[in-house]
C-alpha cells in the first residue's frame, strides 16, 4: 500500500513517502525498531489499524525498489496488536484489479460503497474530471451510473472508499464525448488526429461540419496495482474514434491516471462528517 497512518490519528491515511514518514514518526520507536543489527520500520494501516511493515525504506530489498507498506501480520509492541478479523476485511489485504470478478461477502461494506455514491456522487465525478481532463455532461454521468448499477459495481471487492472514483469509472462502458469540455492536451490530440470531430468554443467537442460516419468515445482500461516509480495504482483513459461503417477504431489519445487514494478518502470523510452534522442540526 502507498499510504500509512500513525497513533496520533490511526484512521487518517497519509501518502507514503520517505519525507512524510520521517516527519510523522520522527524516526523513533515504536515506529522504527532496532533488533540487533537489523532496523525495521513500522506504521499503521489506516483501514484496519493493524501494524504495517515498510519495504525499501532505506535499503532496497526488492527489484522494484519502490517504497511501500505491507501488513506485518504480527503485533508490534507500543504500536498495535494484530487483529486477524480486521486484516481479512481490510481493503488493502491482497487487493484485486478492477477486472477481477471477486465479490465482497460483507453487506455492510457493499452498502458503504453504495451510500458513498448516493450521498457524494458529485465528489466522485469531480475527481474523475480532474484526472481525465474531461468535464462530464449530465447525460454521461447518468449513463455511467446506469452502467455501474447494472454491473453491481459496489459489490466488487476491488472497489473501496480509497479508490472509488477510479473503480466507479472502470466499471462503466464507453461514453460519447460529443458536447463535453476537455483540457488543452486532449483538445490538441483530438484536433490533430480525429477525422470527424474537433474542439472549439469553450474547449467543447463538436462534430466537424459536413463530416459524419464516426463516433468519438472514451473508456477506461488496464488497472495496474502499485506499478511504476510512484508505486501508486493506475488506470488508462482511452479516447477512440469509431468508424460506423467498418466498426474499426483509432486511438486518439491514451492517458495514464494514478490514484491519490489518501486525498480522496480524506476529502470524502470530511464531506461525510459535515453531512452528518447538517443532518443532526437541521
Amino acid at each position: 500500500m502507498n499510504v500509512f497512518s500513525t497513533l496520533a490519528n490511526p484512521g487518517l491515511p497519509i501518502p507514503l513517502t520517505q519525507v512524510s514518514y520521517n516527519k510523522k514518526t520522527s524516526r523513533e520507536a515504536p515506529y522504527v525498531i532496532r533488533n540487533g543489527d537489523e532496523v525495521k520500520s513500522f506504521a499503521l494501516c489506516p483501514a484496519c489499524r493493524n501494524p504495517t511493515l515498510l519495504v525499501n525504506r532505506l535499503v532496497p530489498t526488492t527489484n522494484a525498489e519502490v517504497l511501500y507498506a505491507k501488513h506485518a501480520g504480527y503485533s508490534v509492541a507500543g504500536l498495535a496488536n494484530h487483529n486477524q478479523a480486521a486484516y481479512e476485511e481490510c481493503p488493502f489485504h491482497n487487493p484485486d484489479r478492477f477486472d477481477s470478478k471477486a465479490r465482497r461477502t460483507s453487506k455492510e461494506r457493499n452498502e458503504e460503497i453504495r451510500d458513498a455514491l448516493l450521498n457524494h456522487i458529485h465528489l466522485v465525478v469531480k475527481e474523475i474530471e480532474r484526472a481525465t481532463g474531461i468535464t462530464l455532461i449530465d447525460s454521461i454521468i447518468e449513463s455511467m451510473l446506469e452502467d455501474f448499477g447494472g454491473n453491481q459495481g459496489y459489490q466488487y471487492k476491488a472497489i473501496t472508499l480509497y479508490n472509488l472514483p477510479f473503480g466507479f469509472a472502470y466499471m462503466t462502458e464507453a461514453q460519447d464525448m460529443y458536447g463535453c469540455k476537455v483540457d488543452s492536451t486532449l483538445a490538441e490530440h483530438i484536433n490533430k488526429k480525429s477525422v470527424g470531430f474537433e474542439v472549439k468554443g469553450y474547449q467543447t467537442v463538436y462534430r466537424k461540419k459536413g463530416v459524419s460516419g464516426s463516433d468519438l468515445r472514451f473508456y477506461f482500461n488496464n488497472h495496474r496495482l502499485g506499478e511504476g516509480v510512484s508505486g501508486k495504482d493506475s488506470i488508462d483513459l482511452v479516447i477512440v474514434e469509431i468508424d460506423r461503417a467498418s466498426s474499426g477504431s483509432k486511438v486518439i489519445v491514451q492517458r495514464r491516471m494514478e490514484f491519490d487514494s489518501a486525498y480522496f478518502f480524506n476529502t470524502y470523510m470530511r464531506r461525510e462528517r459535515l453531512r452528518l452534522l447538517a443532518l443532526k442540526h437541521l
